[in-house]
């Protein structure tokens, strides 16, 4: 096997031992990604201090799951037109819909909650607000809808509510919370809370992608040890033909 270490079969075994080193690595480096992920998931943010919205996220920024359920507070204009209903969802055991309202801040819109209504209809408010919420992750469960021209909607989903709103949106939502002061009454009247309790859970299988590309790249590393395994074989096999390695053994 000594032969094997000749200075002309360097760059193979260099190359092995890079291939797998870094198959090591990004498979540690996705794992350490998901096992993030799943630690944001779990936090509970909701009784945290509200942070102003433009120090979590801007209108072009994509969502950042470690502020999922964090409190936010911002102002900004109700663009009443875009006014949509989301159907199918719980209070109490009561099938309804939620109440759906951007706020445009600056050049980009947020979607708010505004509430909870048993009908797809409610007063739609106008002019200025002051917001406070929790910051949610835009809905993905791929539902269809029926009818894209009509204002209910199916989930709470960014790409689907872009269709209905004049403006660049937000990659997230806010559930507005109701224990304001009454210059807000008017946007939230004859309208139920809905609470962080309320909004469906991230799916248990969120940054599953990042764990199955961890075994991915470990995978890799074991076929590149195995290739290389073989090409020792095989280069060794050359070097000493059938008879030779019979009459040594």
């Amino acid at each position: 096997m000594s032969l094997l270490l000749a200075p002309r079969y360097w760059g193979a075994h260099l190359l092995m031992v890079a291939a797998v080193a870094a198959a090591v690595l990004l498979g540690l480096w996705q794992l350490h990604v998901w096992e993030a992920a799943r630690a944001h998931e779990a936090r509970d943010l909701s009784n945290a201090k509200p942070l102003p919205l433009a120090d979590v996220m801007t209108g072009d920024s994509p969502f950042n799951g470690r502020y999922l359920g964090q409190p936010v507070s911002f102002s900004g204009e109700w663009l009443s037109k875009g006014t949509l209903y989301v159907s199918n969802r719980d209070l109490d055991g009561r099938r309804g819909y939620w109440v759906v309202t951007p706020v445009l801040v600056g050049r980009s819109a947020m979607p708010v909650v505004r509430g909870w209504s048993a009908q797809p209809a409610a007063p739609v408010p106008s002019g200025g607000v002051q917001v406070t919420g929790w910051l949610q992750a835009s809905e993905g469960a791929g539902v269809p809808d029926d009818d894209p021209h009509d204002d209910v909607i199916p989930e709470m989903r960014i790409a689907s509510i872009v269709e209905h709103v004049d403006a660049d949106l937000y990659s997230g939502y806010v559930v507005a919370e109701h224990s304001a002061g009454a210059s807000r009454t008017s946007a939230f009247q004859d309208l139920s809370a809905v609470t962080p309790d309320s909004v469906p859970k991230v799916s248990n299988v969120t940054s599953l992608r990042n764990l199955l590309y961890a075994f991915q790249w470990w995978i890799f590393g074991v076929f590149a040890l195995y290739i290389w395994t073989r090409w020792c074989r095989d280069t060794w096999e050359q070097l000493h033909p059938s008879g030779q390695v019979a009459s040594e053994a």
